[in-house]
């Protein structure tokens, strides 16, 4: 069982020091606290990503049914609140920027974000959108990316809503981000434990049967 339990431990560093090394961010990253199964906090982030992030970000691995299927909409209803009619439900979820815009506009194309969350976390995403700052010049800034070419999207509900509803609003983007990142996540999480539990189950199993063969042997 020691041996194993080395192995195992072993097995582990490699993702451990990729976990210390994406975490390795200017500033200490705030904890998101979303939750996927939150499917209220999932609607209000497909609207303000659809109202605040698709005039240059997509996600272009979703399609709008697939979305609406996830977080409890109609089709109708995704149509309206988050494409406003400006797409099918069979669209991929594409930003409405015109090519060539982003380059004249912000000197960069923005990323697609359908596995930002993958790549970055969630904590990091909503970190992002709440650490943006006007310097002395007045120009807006961010923490955790200094220089960043992108626009305080959020700087309306910043200035004018309360400080939860601001955090809120950070929280459900990146809820809905990592939603996007793998729509699948709640029930591979859910599968698995049936898995392990099927697995302790065959353990169990298995040990009783090497039991019952060796019984009548003499070691």
């Amino acid at each position: 069982m020691k041996k194993l339990l080395t192995v195992f431990s072993l097995c582990l560093l490699p993702f451990t020091a990729s976990v210390e090394a994406a975490g390795g961010h200017g500033i200490e990253l705030k904890p998101a606290e979303n939750n996927l199964r939150d499917q209220d906090s999932l609607q209000r982030g497909a609207i303000l990503f659809s109202n605040y992030c698709m005039a240059c970000h997509s996600v272009k691995y979703m399609r709008y049914n697939r979305i609406a299927r996830d977080i409890g909409w109609t089709d109708d209803e995704i149509v309206a609140k988050m494409a406003y009619g400006q797409n099918k439900v069979v669209d991929n979820v594409e930003t409405r920027m015109l090519d060539g815009v982003a380059m004249q506009v912000l000197g960069t194309n923005p990323p697609d974000l359908s596995l930002m969350a993958r790549l970055k976390g969630t904590d990091y995403i909503y970190t992002f959108l709440t650490e943006y700052y006007q310097d002395e010049k007045g120009k807006w800034d961010n923490h955790v990316l200094k220089g960043t070419s992108m626009p305080n999207v959020l700087e309306g509900i910043q200035r004018h809503a309360e400080p939860e509803e601001y955090a809120q609003a950070a929280r459900d983007i990146s809820n809905f981000l990592e939603y996007a990142g793998e729509p699948a996540k709640i029930q591979r999480l859910d599968l698995g434990w049936k898995v392990v539990a099927f697995l302790l189950v065959l353990l169990l199993l298995t040990y009783l049967l090497k039991k019952e063969y060796w019984r009548d042997i003499k070691h």
